[in-house]
């Protein structure tokens, strides 16, 4: 069942070769087998996501399911919960029940984003892996990270077992090459997330957008997401404005982030600082919230007093921030705007 192609895109060889390995799969979940999974992974815009997206929805079958990072872990901690509030007495078995559910019914999942940066997650990544690794089900997942780099840092370790787990199960294909495909704009079709636009101000301004002409203080609106409450500077229709302070540097988390993005799917968010100059909890978060709206293809503008570039320069910011720039890169860069704050 080999992938449709998009007259419109020209693929490098190393997405070709990508293509032929993801048609080999499709061809034997098409002729009822249960091949083994695939592990892609490669550096930051190379259509790790794209190529995944279009076998996916080419899959000539319903039995199928798609999840993200962020939204499979925020659901998994909720389908726990359930069970246990449920069943107290059974709560150790609330991981496998929720698993249970999300491969319920299913041949193919595939995971988006895969990804292990923190220790108190990696038991639960490891647990995930183990139950799906046991089934009938084939998974697929996308990474900017070799199964060894998974947790990088002093608690590598801790997911040593979960390295494992995909090295010996599933066939672990680098997407080569360096060439960042979301800067630049080639190839990239507009709508969406990239529907967006990066608004570098300078001497103070209105952005000359209607669109994006700043809160009066009178347009000021309370939100209330996991026992806090934030001020957001404009809830307008589809539209949520938020200050990168009151968003980032307060204890919001990816649950608001989700909850928010199913009501708005246009967000503004203004004072967006350099990263290097950002508590490490508000960098995270930032980059937390676009993983997020870029995964719902929610349209997101960004106003700061500086240039994508400077706010990430990766002189002085960890690796993993270049995923969050490069999907940065989507949204359009209109010239310097001017005017009175």
């Amino acid at each position: 069942m080999p992938l449709q192609p998009v007259a419109s895109l020209t693929l490098d060889a190393d997405q070709q070769h990508i293509i032929g390995r993801l048609d080999r799969l499709a061809s034997a979940l098409s002729a009822g087998e249960t091949p083994s999974g695939l592990y892609l992974y490669g550096s930051v815009g190379r259509g790790k996501t794209w190529l995944c997206d279009r076998f996916f929805e080419q899959l000539p079958t319903s039995a199928k399911r798609r999840v993200h990072f962020h939204s499979f872990f925020r659901q998994l901690h909720r389908d726990i919960w359930s069970h246990r509030a449920r069943d107290p007495a059974a709560s150790r078995h609330s991981v496998d029940r929720a698993v249970a559910a999300l491969l319920d019914g299913i041949d193919l999942l595939y995971f988006d984003e895969f990804h292990v940066q923190d220790s108190g997650d990696a038991a639960l990544v490891l647990r995930v892996l183990d139950e799906v690794l046991a089934s009938d089900v084939t998974l697929v997942a996308t990474s900017n990270y070799a199964p060894a780099d998974l947790l990088p840092g002093p608690f590598h370790h801790v997911f040593e077992g979960g390295i494992q787990l995909i090295e010996h199960n599933l066939d672990v294909v680098q997407l080569g090459g360096d060439h960042d495909y979301r800067r630049g704009g080639a190839g990239v079709s507009r709508g969406g997330f990239a529907d967006g636009s990066w608004c570098t101000l300078t001497a103070s301004a209105q952005p000359r957008s209607a669109a994006l002409s700043r809160p009066t203080l009178s347009e000021q609106t309370q939100l209330t997401a996991g026992g806090h409450r934030f001020t957001a500077r404009r809830t307008q229709g589809r539209q949520l404005w938020f200050s990168f302070a009151e968003l980032c540097e307060r204890d919001s988390s990816v649950a608001d982030y989700l909850h928010w993005a199913m009501d708005y799917d246009v967000w503004v968010v203004d004072g967006v600082p350099l990263m290097a100059d950002a508590t490490p909890q508000a960098a995270k978060r930032f980059a937390n919230l676009v993983d997020v709206l870029c995964d719902r293809d929610a349209t997101l503008h960004i106003l700061s007093d500086h240039s994508l570039d400077a706010v990430f320069d990766r002189s002085r910011l960890p690796l993993d921030s270049a995923r969050t720039a490069s999907r940065l890169a989507l949204l359009g860069s209109p010239p310097a705007i001017h005017t009175q704050r």
